[in-house]
């Protein structure tokens, strides 16, 4: 009898791997595309919240580390990411290009 029971056990565990597996490793897939983006940081619409516009495009910038309005920026973000500031196509995992390349100056 339990020889019986251990035997369903590893029936089951194979059914389930092979029923689940494909949205596992549907998951674990390629990583998102970057977008870049290059121009001067903006205040956005909600508190706090920091917008560039590049490319014709508005990005929310919020969750850069160390962007300050007024400053030029460019760098490369993964879009899709949630935020509260209701403004541009929010990045997430923000690398700032080193170094910023030349440009004209932002307004302040």
């Amino acid at each position: 009898m339990t020889a019986f029971y251990a035997g369903s056990a590893a029936v089951a565990a194979i059914v389930l791997a092979a029923t689940f597996g494909q949205f596992v490793a549907a998951a674990d897939g390629p990583a998102p595309a970057r977008v870049h983006f290059a121009g001067c940081v903006k205040p956005g619409v909600e508190h706090s919240c920091l917008i560039i516009e590049s490319g014709g495009k508005t990005y929310n910038v919020t969750s850069g580390k160390g962007l300050k309005v007024g400053q030029f920026a460019a760098g490369t973000g993964v879009p899709g990411g949630m935020s509260y500031c209701q403004q541009g196509e929010v990045l997430t995992d923000i690398v700032l290009d080193t170094p910023q390349p030349p440009h004209a100056g932002c307004p302040q």
